[in-house]
């Protein structure tokens, strides 16, 4: 199986998306390293190699720094990016890489004023049950929302949506509960 996906930014990942989210935003080429980022998470996502690279204490710095330094060469991304992927490394923080495009990711959002939203269904969704709730949440937040989905069998049927701390929670199984709850009670 592939590299595990980071869920989170810890501090010291954040802090590096932010010093390479400034430069780039200063040297004018936000949306190209973005684009560089996002292309570099799916590699290593996919790449059980790449992965162990980032995370393994058996390769020492400069040899994560030169590994990095060819992939990045070899993947056609740019010189800023390539560069940022060193520093991490030879400082000891490859594997915070992941972390840090989360934390990136979040910072470009809201740059672009994008809203994120994750809806979660007992099944696959539909194209038009898709493009159906990002108008309605584009409509409800007054904005560009990007939406994710994710599919939970659990849920039995209805839907899920978070966007930021907000969840709303529509889903079949949640409804049995709350009635399993209130005849608990009666």
């Amino acid at each position: 199986m592939a590299g595990s996906k980071t869920t989170h930014a810890n501090e010291a990942a954040r802090r590096y998306a932010s010093a390479l989210f400034e430069l780039a935003q200063d040297n004018g080429e936000l949306a190209n390293v973005y684009k560089d980022f996002r292309a570099f998470a799916e590699m290593v996502n996919g790449s059980d190699d790449l992965a162990l690279l980032l995370d393994s204490p058996a390769f020492s710095r400069e040899e994560k720094v030169k590994a990095l330094s060819e992939v990045s060469a070899k993947a056609g991304l740019g010189d800023l990016f390539g560069k940022f992927l060193g520093t991490m490394a030879q400082n000891g923080r490859s594997g915070d890489v992941l972390g840090a495009e989360l934390a990136f990711d979040e910072l470009y959002a809201q740059q672009r004023g994008v809203k994120r939203a994750v809806v979660r269904t007992a099944k696959e969704m539909t194209g038009a049950e898709r493009q159906r709730i990002e108008s309605i949440l584009a409509k409800a937040v007054g904005g560009e929302v990007e939406l994710t989905s994710e599919v939970d069998a659990s849920l039995i049927g209805g839907i899920q949506l978070r966007i930021g701390s907000q969840l709303v929670d529509a889903s079949l199984a949640a409804k049995l509960e709350r009635m399993n709850t209130a005849m608990k009670g009666a």
